[in-house]
């Protein structure tokens, strides 16, 4: 684990969790950004529910009480913001509520770099702001992934997520919560929003992106999740996600190839406000 706290301003926390761990609820007096650079994870903040991959990042605010399952084998990367450096990096506008936003290329290299203490800590501070422009500018991501409320119901749930149990039936799953199948399809939809089948799909795109950030193939994906057929797989990740899933599993550590419009700028803009007259 490695811990890194720049005199209270802002701070980076790495560490490892293997499949199945849970961080039980527990809130932060600093915002904090959770990436994973590896693996995926499931975060609860009692309203909401996120699976975040290393293709995304999850911005919550000071104060937030929040959870986390890990899916798989997670490389976690936290960096934390006190409220009073957030005010002077950005009017905080979106920082003020939880969102998830994408990890381009440039945002990831910029996560990396502040881990890496390659540069001084003026530079650093400098990263660490312009981080935050970049996160208070960014639309966040419709992605939740609903979790039922009800202690049987999400346990249920939780274990097809981390059991991969998707070639369980809906009498097999009924069964388990000791209902007919008709009873926990009225339960889990009134809990949940979705009907069982809708979850299901939902779950299956957000647990194949532990396995396409390895590099399986989408055709192994598509039938190991239970899809009729890849096309059917890919239509249903691209009707979620927006995104297909090639396109999707780019690594986000490739290449600097999408840099937010006006942000090489906002850090010259940052380096000229620091530099001494």
């Amino acid at each position: 684990m490695t811990n890194v706290d720049h005199s209270g301003d802002w701070g980076c926390l790495a560490k490892t969790y293997q499949r199945g761990e849970h961080n039980p609820a527990h809130s932060h007096d600093r915002g904090q950004l959770l990436f994973a650079e590896k693996g995926v994870m499931l975060v609860d903040s009692g309203e909401q529910q996120w699976i975040i991959p290393p293709q995304r990042a999850l911005w919550l605010p000071a104060g937030e009480v929040h959870a986390f399952n890990l899916l798989s084998q997670t490389d976690l990367r936290t960096v934390y913001f006190s409220g009073s450096f957030v005010k002077a990096a950005c009017d905080a506008r979106v920082l003020e509520h939880i969102h998830v936003i994408e990890v381009t290329p440039f945002v990831c290299q910029v996560i990396g770099e502040l881990f890496e203490n390659r540069f001084n800590q003026e530079t650093q501070k400098l990263m660490a702001q312009l981080l935050l422009r970049i996160l208070n500018e960014t639309e966040a991501l419709p992605v939740d992934m609903p979790m039922p409320r009800d202690e049987k119901l999400h346990q249920i749930a939780l274990d097809i997520l981390m059991n991969n149990d998707w070639d369980a039936s809906l009498s097999q799953i009924a069964a388990r919560a000791a209902m007919s199948e008709r009873t926990f399809t009225r339960f889990f939809t009134a809990d949940t929003g979705y009907s069982f089948r809708t979850w299901k799909q939902r779950a299956r795109v957000f647990a194949s992106f532990d396995m396409l950030s390895d590099g399986i193939p989408v055709k192994q994906i598509a039938y190991q999740l239970g899809f009729s057929c890849p096309a059917s797989f890919i239509s249903s990740f691209r009707t979620i996600t927006g995104r297909t899933p090639a396109t999707f599993t780019m690594r986000v550590d490739d290449k600097l190839t999408d840099v937010p419009e006006g942000s090489l700028e906002a850090l010259r803009d940052l380096a000229d406000k620091e530099r001494p007259l």
